[in-house]
């Protein structure tokens, strides 16, 4: 089918409306790319896409004969390699995780979507949107409720020296991983002070974890906060 400029206009309207749903999503859980960045992103690979086919269309009557080769795949491969660009400003690189690998990812496939619109493609390319928007939507709950390890670091100080073997203890009861442990001895004050990097599960466990260790003898203070992942 001849592109024209009507109908590459067509394409580019749809494929900004398909992106918009996707950005609506993003933008409802306060996403950096959101509503603006998806319509824009999906507008842009549909129009790629439409330029690229309306390129191959204008050369076609050139036949075999012609020096010039048009590849109607070239520009579409091109957009989507300059996706990662921005789709890595999306990502936030955390202490202990990276925070928007899902919206890089939601945007990438906006790309993608303008692409096949562009294309014609006008069925797969609705598919897909409504497969990425169940993604997006009705997994976030079963994500929620998995039951996953969780990295922390865990120093605890204590006057009583016979502490240790009573926090490995702890973890075995919990099974909390050790990874790593360190240990600090202070013959000033009699005091000692445990470092350990643990993986335990996250949810109830690890509240309970907490109240047994604030209940052992001879423990004073004790601080975590999340560490990276090994």
């Amino acid at each position: 089918m001849d592109v024209d400029q009507l109908t590459m206009i067509g394409r580019i309207a749809l494929a900004a409306l398909l992106g918009l749903l996707i950005g609506w999503e993003r933008e409802r859980h306060g996403r950096a790319a959101g509503l603006r960045t998806c319509m824009l992103v999906a507008m842009a690979g549909a129009l790629i896409m439409s330029l690229s086919l309306y390129l191959s269309q204008v050369f076609a009557p050139a036949g075999v004969n012609s020096m010039i080769r048009m590849d109607p795949g070239r520009l579409a491969s091109y957009a989507i390699a300059g996706m990662g660009f921005l789709g890595a400003g999306a990502i936030i690189q955390g202490r202990a995780s990276a925070r928007g690998v899902t919206t890089g990812a939601a945007m990438w496939t906006c790309t993608v979507v303008g692409l096949a619109v562009g294309a014609g493609l006008y069925l797969p390319a609705l598919a897909s949107v409504i497969m990425v928007l169940a993604a997006l939507v009705l997994l976030r709950g079963v994500a929620r409720r998995l039951r996953q390890d969780q990295y922390v670091s865990l120093e605890v100080e204590s006057s009583d020296l016979a502490v240790r073997p009573a926090l490995r203890e702890l973890c075995r009861r919990y099974k909390a991983r050790i990874l790593f442990a360190g240990r600090d001895r202070c013959l000033e004050t009699d005091t000692v002070k445990l470092t350990y990097s643990l993986a335990i599960e996250s949810g109830p466990n690890w509240g309970e974890f907490l109240a047994e260790l604030e209940a052992l003898p001879g423990v004073t203070c004790y601080s975590w906060q999340e560490a990276k992942v090994p």
